[in-house]
């Protein structure tokens, strides 16, 4: 059976909001914590279905438990642990420690086999345990790269794009996505950003998602929460490099949001790409409900400048 989807607002009343854990802040440990299991579970060479295993049992976890009450390192020591054996791809509990360890503490010599080693390898085969019962012993997870390899494949893709929106799929990870939505939907909204961020002219229907069972709606809200990750670079893992650019470089140039019909707009002008950091949003947009501080900060911020840059920007200055 498929783990049930979560409401985001159901996300945002998580057991950590009753230990003092604000949302933000929740996020923030699942974007750090996230990467910290995709960086080891390269090191360890496991393949990507394992890794987004592992990423995936944390973010369940800490749907159902407080991030104040369960060692946060430990859990991803366990989620990786796992996942491994799962996946049909297990690795030694000693370089699973060995490889959190050194990530962990970067300034500390590597772990050693001495009694703090024993303790950290009978602490996880004993968390092991709470973790199955947390997941309610449904270890199914399903994935977007195993959409998007199909979905890229029928609508004729360039390397180039492929490339991107694995990434994006990659980073989508970082956020309780995976938790929100069905993997087709995120893979319809990786396809998407990288298609407007490569300017690939996908030869489709304007709606072409609708046939990878994915709907405007779904589009839009998946987008944005890719998009909004980009808020912060340093828990990123992207490498989506053209032309001498990063990504998150280039799509602060491009000006990337979704008009209500869930394509990109045109570029603005020049007076307002100097105010206004990456405006993407639209009036149906803002009226979701329960939006990230952030972003609804961001909405205001671009409506106000959109109106002083329509009063005085040269006509010239348009794209």
């Amino acid at each position: 059976l498929r783990p049930a989807l979560y409401t985001k607002k159901k996300l945002e009343e998580s057991p950590s909001r009753q230990d003092g854990i604000s949302w933000e802040r929740e996020c923030d440990l699942r974007r750090r914590v996230a990467g910290l299991i995709q960086e080891a579970g390269m090191r360890l060479e496991l393949p990507c279905q394992a890794i987004c295993t592992a990423v995936h049992y944390f973010h369940r976890i800490f749907a159902k438990l407080s991030m104040a009450k369960i060692p946060l390192m430990l859990t991803a020591q366990t989620c990786l642990f796992l996942a491994s054996k799962v996946e049909e791809n297990s690795r030694r509990m000693r370089d699973i420690l060995n490889v959190t360890y050194r990530l962990e503490h970067p300034e500390r010599e590597p772990l050693q086999v001495t009694n703090e080693y024993w303790q950290m390898k009978e602490a996880v085969v004993r968390h092991e345990q709470l973790v199955l019962r947390v997941l309610e012993f449904n270890l199914t997870s399903r994935h977007p790269h195993h959409y998007v390899l199909h979905f890229l494949k029928d609508l004729q893709a360039t390397e180039e794009l492929a490339t991107l929106s694995w990434s994006l799929l990659n980073d989508s990870y970082r956020s309780t996505l995976c938790l929100q939505h069905k993997p087709e939907a995120i893979a319809c909204s990786a396809i998407y950003i990288a298609a407007e961020f490569i300017n690939f002219q996908i030869q489709r229907d304007e709606e072409w998602w609708d046939k990878y069972s994915t709907n405007r709606l779904e589009l839009e809200d998946v987008s944005m929460q890719i998009l909004d990750l980009y808020d912060y670079p340093d828990s990123i893992l992207c490498e989506g490099h053209l032309h001498g650019k990063s990504f998150e470089e280039t799509m602060s140039a491009k000006h990337l949001y979704l008009d209500s019909k869930g394509a990109a707009l045109p570029h603005v002008s020049p007076a307002l790409a100097a105010s206004s950091p990456r405006p993407r949003t639209t009036p149906e947009l803002r009226a979701m409900p329960t939006p990230p501080p952030s972003s609804k900060r961001r909405r205001t911020e671009h409506k106000e400048t959109t109106t002083n840059s329509n009063a005085t920007a040269p006509a010239d200055s348009k794209r």
